[in-house]
């Protein structure tokens, strides 16, 4: 995770890429209170701007958020300075293969496809392992991968062109490699605002069998979960108008 998201495209992402995130993150925290009992404390890995974390933060969570990026670190900083200044909230730029918290938590979540961006099944061991030994014993750890169903949308060129952004989206596909990238460029605000959107995004795609075997090698156990249905779709691009699903859900318990 070596390209990681730059100051403008932060700014767009924060606006246009976060609301299947705003969505799922209430479910998943009160999920997680339930198995948590009282020891509200978790990691958020790849926080982005802090959108799971608002939700979090307003359970009674305290939280840390890991992410490599420090344009969406400041955003999140600047989202949550109350929670920070109380001591309930702490920003941690790492990777999410080799982070290290404080003290160990009862939870640890990565949503919205972040951990594909991981190039190969010994980086999402490496990332499965560095959660391992954040959890206390016993925590939870739910996160989501997409499906190269969300991916083979990326064989597209699509145009945001409104008030807020003039940017070009254009990608690649390759199924029997499991991986593409994705160009992002144009320009998001207005006026003395107005940001350069510049980035390439890649991808991997990891199956059930891929994932499963990663959470064992890393000591974590695969669990069932609830999640479902409108929980696996996307909530913008051309994926979201489509029945089929865009990710799944995982959930595994650390031993």
């Amino acid at each position: 995770m070596d390209n990681y998201y730059s100051k403008g495209f932060a700014a767009f992402f924060d606006s246009s890429y976060t609301g299947w995130v705003d969505r799922f993150s209430p479910k998943l925290a009160q999920h997680l209170a339930q198995a948590a009992g009282g020891n509200l404390t978790a990691a958020d890995i790849c926080c982005g701007t802090g959108v799971t974390a608002a939700h979090f933060l307003e359970g009674g969570w305290t939280l840390y958020g890991v992410d490599g990026s420090k344009a969406m670190l400041d955003l999140a900083r600047t989202r949550h300075t109350g929670r920070i200044e109380e001591g309930r909230f702490r920003l941690i730029q790492a990777d999410a293969r080799s982070f290290d918290l404080p003290t160990n938590v009862a939870a640890c979540v990565s949503l919205d496809g972040a951990l594909n961006h991981l190039p190969s099944l010994d980086d999402l061991r490496q990332c499965f392992t560095a959660v391992a030994s954040a959890l206390a014993p016993a925590g939870e750890f739910v996160f989501d991968l997409y499906e190269q169903s969300h991916f083979l949308h990326w064989n597209h060129v699509t145009l945001t062109d409104s008030l807020e952004a003039v940017v070009v989206k254009r990608g690649v596909w390759d199924t029997g490699r499991r991986s593409g990238m994705l160009r992002v460029s144009g320009v998001f605000d207005a006026g003395d605002r107005a940001q350069r959107v510049d980035q390439t995004l890649t991808s991997w795609y990891y199956d059930t069998a891929d994932v499963t075997d990663a959470l064992h090698a890393a000591g974590l156990e695969p669990l069932s979960h609830g999640f479902g249905g409108i929980d696996l779709k996307c909530d913008s691009g051309s994926c979201s108008r489509t029945d089929v699903p865009c990710r799944t859900i995982y959930r595994a318990r650390k031993a």
